[in-house]
């Protein structure tokens, strides 16, 4: 009969293969060896949330985890992921808080909270959070810039979200979401050829987008270019 490490050995080595059910199934093994080893319970839960999509399994082993252990940033973090997939935002808030109170640093879940806060219409404390990510992962500037963008244009303060989305394609000038939301800047601006242009760079980089193609056909229409939009809408079968 194998023991304990033994067994969550094999889990872990299931797990980085890829073989997520066989690493289910042993590490509820090791649970029966050890039921009150949090970071089994942890693992198992990750298991469910991230690879087998199995949530609510997922949220009775991330409550068990912190249960037995609740000073760990990274288990409020991943059971805010899990609310997530389960539509419970509130919640999901509730847990990235806790783990900002336990890791005030935690860039991961400011984020996370910027973007929730964001549509809540939080706009200051979700623009403090995300200035702070940029300060800690400066390496993520684009995809921040773009989400400063996002929010800013939530907020209709255009020149600063045209100024984020430019920087943001500035760091990475194929970056779609970058693309899309200064292009729908301009298209709110009314500056339709330059939604296009950038609508067209999301359809040169991503032919299949069905956003950029319905987006180019209401481009086309404002433009009076009938023909443009009957070629575009005739890729999605549209009459």
């Amino acid at each position: 009969m194998q023991n304990y490490d033994e067994i969550l050995n094999a889990a872990v080595a299931a797990k980085n293969h890829e073989e997520y059910e066989k690493a289910a199934e042993l590490f509820s093994q090791a649970l029966e060896l050890k039921p009150n080893e949090a970071k089994v319970w942890f693992y198992r839960a990750n298991i469910y949330n991230h690879s087998l999509k199995e949530y609510q399994k997922a949220l009775n082993d991330y409550h068990k985890a912190i249960e037995l252990k609740d000073d760990d940033e990274f288990y409020y973090y991943n059971r805010a992921l899990c609310y997530l997939n389960l539509g419970e935002v509130d919640l999901a808030l509730e847990d990235y808080n806790r783990a900002l109170k336990i890791n005030k640093d935690y860039a991961l879940a400011l984020w996370d909270r910027a973007l929730i806060l964001a549509q809540d219409e939080e706009y200051e404390q979700a623009l403090s959070d995300l200035m702070r990510v940029l300060e800690l992962s400066p390496y993520s500037a684009a995809i921040i810039y773009k989400d400063l963008g996002g929010i800013y244009y939530q907020m209709e303060d255009y020149p600063k979200a045209l100024e984020a989305y430019n920087k943001s394609l500035e760091l990475d000038p194929y970056s779609i979401y970058a693309y899309k939301g200064r292009g729908n800047l301009y298209f709110s601006l009314g500056e339709y050829e330059k939604s296009l242009a950038d609508y067209n760079k999301v359809s040169e980089l991503a032919p299949a987008d069905k956003e950029a193609i319905n987006k180019r056909i209401m481009i086309y229409q404002k433009l009076g270019q009938d023909d443009l939009a009957q070629a575009e809408k005739n890729k999605l079968n549209l009459p």
